[in-house]
């Protein structure tokens, strides 16, 4: 049984013995290859299926799933998940109904399955060649792959809604270690596409050897509090890591210095934060969420003010509302909420410009770990590597310094947004960000 029947067999069964229900399967693989010193070091295939119920009985909710596409294994499931609601508070929400919305594109390439993993082999022997090519200063590449995926989700529901998203990609990486006079750094890139002939191994050898030599022979900076920017490399992982500051469920629960502000300015230079789904240019887009609510664009702060926060169904039903279609959810999880595609639009200054707006200061260029960073109370300690710079000029870069500050507390103090985006595929799409003023410690 294929991940799409089981849906479907599951589905006919929970009709029989629950008051309402939703189904979601997933099945994604992966193939690829590791290699060091023109050998292949390593391969890897990997694949996962499954399929999860939330199985109401009245307005209870039960959660089961399993990773056996049988019927046996599908009936015990609903079982399992009918059993669950003797347990569970009462949930009172309406299922989605079916609506005639366009389906937004996904980019799927049916070419990807010819793509072996001998092709994905010489891709990476040929980024390890040039990276060593583009200079003496290159002395080892210990991370190199290239690896191909894909994934399938097949929804259903007790009111009708059925959809299947199905997507693909390649991505090749390296990360490369160069040395000058005793000074060592790590510098990676990474390159998703859709067409196994999109991936250039000259320019993943060109930008992870630029990344690395950047930082050779570093300087210390004095500590203190100065004007730091968030390069476009680093800014969307920082926001990544405090998404879920702008969870309902994360508010609701009082995990979330963004409680109480709706309404309210949380952000400077006008900052709009967007959780988009409509980008078929992004990772990220889609039609249906995971309850199959439709998903359109959340203006979650708008011109710096905070319009919305990100609801699924239970919790803009806590709220007495409508969900805003930001369910996400696995099939071995409970329904979360979270971001599809999360963008900020740009300002007008290029990152050069954004130097040029203080006589110093610290360009961002890569994070060292996020131990020191919590959602719930906003507090950030990162250990982060950079380039100091005087009037717009680079000067020398910085090792072994520490940021810490508050995360809703910074983007209060936003002074300018860039213009440039980072250059991969990524649904964090999030230009630099210049703040006048953060403790930076070495």
């Amino acid at each position: 049984m294929n991940i799409s029947e089981a849906v479907e067999f599951l589905s006919q069964e929970a009709k029989k013995s629950a008051t309402s229900f939703d189904i979601i399967g997933t099945h994604s693989k992966s193939e690829g290859v590791s290699v060091f010193q023109g050998k292949v070091q390593n391969t890897e295939i990997s694949e996962s299926v499954g399929v999860g119920i939330r199985a109401f009985q009245g307005n209870h909710p039960g959660y089961a799933y399993t990773e056996r596409l049988t019927e046996k294994a599908l009936k015990q499931t609903l079982k399992d998940a009918l059993s669950h609601t003797a347990f569970t508070k009462e949930l009172k929400l309406e299922l989605p109904h079916p609506e005639n919305h366009p389906l937004r594109k996904i980019d799927y390439n049916p070419d990807l399955k010819n793509v072996t993993l001998s092709q994905m082999a010489e891709i990476s022997i040929d980024i390890e060649k040039r990276c060593f090519e583009k200079s003496s200063d290159v002395k080892n590449v210990p991370y190199l792959g290239c690896q191909k995926s894909e994934g399938l989700i097949v929804f259903a529901n007790s009111n009708g809604v059925r959809f299947e998203r199905k997507d693909n990609g390649i991505s090749a990486g390296v990360g490369v270690v160069a040395e000058r006079n005793g000074s060592k750094k790590i510098g990676g890139y990474d390159q998703l596409e859709m067409k196994f002939e999109d991936l250039s191994a000259e320019k993943i050898a060109t930008k992870s050897v630029e990344y690395a030599r950047e930082l050779l022979e570093p300087s210390k900076i004095e500590s203190g509090k100065m004007p730091v920017i968030l390069s476009e490399r680093v800014a969307g992982q920082v926001f990544g890591m405090y998404a879920s500051s702008f969870v309902a469920e994360q508010v609701q629960k009082g995990q979330s210095r963004m409680q109480g502000k709706l309404g309210k300015k949380v952000a400077g230079a006008g900052l709009t934060l967007l959780s988009d789904p409509t980008r078929e240019d992004l990772p990220g887009v889609k039609t249906y969420d995971s309850e199959g609510t439709y998903a359109d664009v959340v203006n979650v702060i708008q011109d710096g003010v905070l319009s919305d926060f990100l609801y699924n169904l239970e919790t803009a039903a806590v709220e007495g509302r409508k969900s805003n279609g930001c369910a996400l959810r696995s099939y071995e999880g409970k329904v979360g909420a979270g971001f599809s595609n999360l963008v900020i639009l740009p300002g007008e200054k290029s990152t050069a410009e954004l130097l040029k707006m203080f006589p110093r200061c610290l360009l961002v260029v890569k994070l060292e770990g996020n131990s020191g960073c919590s959602a719930v109370s906003g507090e950030m300690s990162i250990g982060v590597q950079g380039l100091y710079a005087e009037n717009g000029q680079i000067v020398h870069p910085v090792e072994g310094a520490t940021l810490s500050t508050n995360f809703i507390d910074l983007l209060e103090s936003l002074v300018a947004i860039g213009s440039e985006y980072p250059d991969d595929y990524t649904s964090l799409m999030v230009p630099a960000l210049a703040f006048p003023e953060i403790a930076v410690s070495n």
